[in-house]
């Protein structure tokens, strides 16, 4: 028996459009944070002062984790929008929860590598 990782389906009783642009506007603000989580990892790797290789390896961190929020929203956006169509949908709680918590480890992991 598979389980699908983002939950039950539930029927979708709303307006197609609005839910495809409601999809639209959540993956562009996955898409938007993961942009600024890289963007600081350059500016670490750039301007932290007298910290050499270990700002370039935080910098790195922060650039990884970045990608990774950018390519989870992409998956999640792709995901929704065949739900959207087929008329089910199925919240993210554990696969949403798991890629915060790797975002937020690899952060924590930056600082203290430039410590």
């Amino acid at each position: 028996m598979s389980r699908d990782i983002f939950g039950p389906t539930q029927p979708n009783t709303g307006s197609t459009a609005r839910d495809h642009l409601a999809n639209e506007r959540t993956y562009l603000a996955w898409h938007r944070t993961g942009i600024s989580v890289a963007a600081l990892g350059v500016a670490v790797a750039k301007f932290a002062p007298h910290r050499g290789d270990h700002a370039i390896a935080a910098g790195f961190i922060l650039i990884g984790a970045g990608l990774l929020v950018s390519a989870y929203g992409t998956y999640r956006y792709r995901v929704i929008s065949r739900q959207i169509e087929s008329g089910v949908f199925a919240p993210a709680t554990f696969a949403a929860v798991v890629t915060s918590s790797v975002v937020t480890l690899l952060a924590l992991l930056a600082v203290l590598v430039l410590l």
